[in-house]
C-alpha cells in the first residue's frame, strides 16, 4: 500500500483579495458610523439609528470572514498509510488525530455524506468529518481509506446516510 499525503490547507486567498474583504469590512462599518452620526450627532429625525444595524452586520459578517482568509491555520493534513490513518483538520484549533488500522475493526462509509465511521475493536467508534474539506480531497480521501481498508481485509460496510443516533 503507498503512503497517501493530502495538504488540506487551503488555496490562498491573492493580497488583493484580501484587501477588498477588509476595504469592504471598513466601508460597511463606516456607513454604520454615518448613519449613527447623522442621526444622533447631527439631528436628523428622518434617519432611525436603528438603520446603523445592518451596516455594522454585514462589516461583522466580512471581517469574520476577511480575519479567515488572513490568519487562518497551516500545516492542515491527512494521512493515510500502511499503519495508520492520521489528520490535523479543524478551524479555530486544529487537533491531531490517529487511528491504527490494527485497532480498526469495520469501516462504514455513507454514500450521501463526507464521512467515514471507525468501529474499533474494543466496541467503540469514531465518525470522521469530512464536511469541510474540499468536494474532490474528501471523495479522494474517502476513495483512499476505502481501498486501503479493503486491503486490510477490514470490512466495510456501505449506506445511505450515518443516523444522529448512533
Amino acid at each position: 500500500m503507498e503512503n497517501v499525503y493530502y495538504s488540506l490547507s487551503e488555496e490562498e486567498f491573492s493580497k488583493g483579495r484580501k484587501i477588498l474583504l477588509w476595504g469592504f469590512a471598513a466601508l460597511f462599518f463606516l456607513a454604520g458610523a454615518y448613519v449613527i452620526f447623522v442621526s444622533l450627532i447631527l439631528g436628523q429625525k428622518s434617519i432611525s439609528p436603528v438603520l446603523s444595524v445592518a451596516p455594522f452586520g454585514i462589516s461583522l459578517v466580512v471581517s469574520v470572514i476577511a480575519g479567515f482568509a488572513t490568519f487562518k491555520g497551516t500545516n492542515l493534513f491527512f494521512s493515510i498509510d500502511k499503519d495508520k490513518i492520521e489528520y490535523k483538520f479543524g478551524i479555530l484549533r486544529p487537533l491531531t488525530r490517529s487511528f491504527q488500522w490494527i485497532d480498526i475493526k469495520e469501516l462504514i462509509m455513507p454514500r450521501k455524506q463526507k464521512k467515514v465511521k471507525l468501529i474499533f475493536k474494543d466496541g467503540s467508534s469514531f465518525v470522521i468529518n469530512l464536511t469541510w474539506v474540499q468536494k474532490k480531497k474528501s471523495s479522494l480521501i474517502r476513495k483512499q481509506i476505502f481501498y486501503a481498508a479493503r486491503e486490510k481485509d477490514l470490512n466495510v460496510t456501505k449506506v445511505v446516510t450515518l443516523s444522529n443516533k448512533g
